[in-house]
């Protein structure tokens, strides 16, 4: 009997159950039967067919060029531009930004200024020096490249050192061993004015490496530390930073 007194309504030209409601064609259920596990399987073999989308460890603080040490894309800078001298080592060191980018940058400088301390880093130390006479600032900036943890660019006689802004939101004492690479990068002797080296890239990774281990981290070390330790099990990883486009040295 129709419901609420109305009579349904009979679907043109399919085949109805008694109560006027119409029966899907029995080809059309067999074909959706057919096809649904067909369908899972293409999906599945469409997902196991995207790159994973890895980045191999050479590559993933790319080369900048003559006045970049590592390409970090575009970065986005404290609009707030105050200053105050870092201590230690780098009393001579301007940190710029706002009262936040400057107490991380002022913690991380710190803790390179211990390692370079202990006269274990050399090329570190010669990379501060050099840091020192190029009227050296340190701020903290949003990278295009997420995955870059520091870089070093010359603008008007100056060396900037930057360090990604996630340092914000952690212990700025992690960023030591990303800015002892950077202090290593500026050591190079043609740079500014050519690509780094890749001699002077893979020095400075295991400098980083070293930083790594000798600090003690609460948490998980930073990505870069595991970075540095896959490029540096690589069979051959200066070949490997020159493929990715470090200077041949």
């Amino acid at each position: 009997m129709p419901i609420s007194g109305r009579p349904r309504q009979r679907m043109s030209n399919l085949p109805t159950l008694a109560t006027g409601e119409p029966i899907l064609h029995r080809w059309f259920v067999i074909a959706m039967l057919v096809l649904a596990p067909i369908a899972v399987g293409v999906t599945i073999w469409a997902l196991l067919s995207i790159p994973d989308g890895t980045i191999p460890p050479a590559a993933r603080r790319p080369p900048g060029d003559g006045m970049v040490t590592i390409e970090r894309g575009d970065a986005q800078l404290a609009e707030t531009t105050d200053t105050e001298p870092g201590r230690g080592c780098g009393e001579n060191i301007m940190l710029v930004g706002d009262s936040g980018s400057r107490a991380a940058a002022r913690r991380a400088l710190g803790a390179a200024c211990q390692l370079v301390a202990t006269g274990a880093f050399p090329q570190a130390a010669t990379g501060l020096q050099e840091w020192i006479a190029a009227n050296g600032q340190l701020r903290m900036a949003t990278f295009e490249r997420s995955g870059v943890d520091s870089s070093a660019r010359m603008e008007s006689g100056t060396i900037v050192v930057e360090l990604n802004a996630k340092f914000l939101f952690e212990d700025a004492t992690r960023a030591a061993p990303t800015l002892l690479h950077q202090l290593v990068l500026i050591s190079d002797d043609r740079w500014p004015g050519e690509v780094v080296g890749a001699t002077t890239e893979l020095g400075a990774a295991r400098v980083q490496l070293e930083a790594c281990e000798r600090l003690t981290f609460v948490d998980s070390p930073p990505r870069g530390c595991g970075d540095v330790a896959e490029l540096l099990a690589l069979d051959d990883p200066r070949q490997q930073l020159i493929a990715a486009g470090f200077r041949g040295d």
